[in-house]
């Protein structure tokens, strides 16, 4: 289910760090067959039945995951990861005449929304998600999207990290009267191995979830269908083209729900 309204997202941009590292992408067939739906919208804002909430430029088109059937709950309960939403450029949104599933044609690049689930007791994660702060004898969370990032490091050697902006998050929540409070997060620059751009992404963590909202710049993305050099270029000097991204990622906020 899709909630389309008007609001105003806020995030705070903090300092630029360079870091090096890999990382990974993708999720795997079972994911990818799971039932979409396409929603066109004119509207500024798309927040989808979790809370997720960005503000899309005018036709984006946001491919909305079905995570509610056992099946989708099956398998991200198996993966500990579940894909929520895809946003597609203008003009490519898609429907498969055969299967009925509609998507995004990623010749143009796409920008994809996963999420991390139990990071406290997944494998990848579980060794530096807590600690006991001795003066209470309490477990202390400690996950943060530091922790996206070095699994990012550990297995993907095709992607090279070149930039790493920390900001904040918008988080609310409809209990205690709507608070409202800020989590870190990492704006990431990354290029392939032939110092072509070839990632753009924000990672953080909401208490035990991580967020990954990953554009994979296509080739021929630049002038005449060539592909973009990473020199010269930073977050905050991207080209033309790749400024709707931009404009997306910094507008991410969650909304936590009742049932949260």
């Amino acid at each position: 289910m899709l909630i389309l309204s008007h609001c105003v997202t806020v995030l705070l941009i903090g300092v630029v760090n360079v870091v090096g590292m890999t990382a990974y992408a993708t999720s795997d067939q079972q994911q990818q067959e799971q039932a979409l739906t396409a929603t066109a919208t004119n509207s500024t804002t798309y927040t989808d039945d979790a809370g997720f909430t960005v503000s899309l430029p005018p036709g984006w088109t946001p491919i909305d995951r079905d995570n509610t059937s056992q099946e989708a709950r099956e398998i991200a309960a198996s993966q500990l990861k579940e894909t929520l939403v895809e946003f597609c450029p203008v003009g490519q949104s898609m429907v498969n005449n055969t299967t009925g599933i509609a998507g995004c044609n990623d010749d143009f690049g796409i920008i994809k929304v996963s999420r991390y689930i139990n990071m406290d007791t997944n494998p990848d994660f579980a060794r530096g998600a807590s600690t006991v702060d001795p003066s209470t004898g309490l477990i202390v969370l400690d996950l943060t999207a530091q922790d996206l990032v070095d699994l990012h490091n550990r297995e993907s050697p095709n992607m090279i990290i070149v930039q790493s902006e920390d900001l904040l998050v918008n988080v609310s929540s409809s209990n205690n009267g709507g608070t409202q409070w800020q989590i870190p997060g990492k704006l990431i620059l990354a290029a392939n191995q032939i110092n072509q751009l070839g990632w753009i992404q924000l990672l953080f963590v909401d208490w035990t979830s991580g967020y990954e909202v990953s554009y994979k710049v296509p080739k021929g993305q630049g002038e005449l269908g060539e592909p973009i050099s990473i020199f010269g270029i930073g977050l905050d000097n991207l080209p033309q083209e790749l400024q709707p991204i931009i404009q997306i990622m910094t507008s991410v906020n969650l909304q936590r729900l009742q049932s949260d």
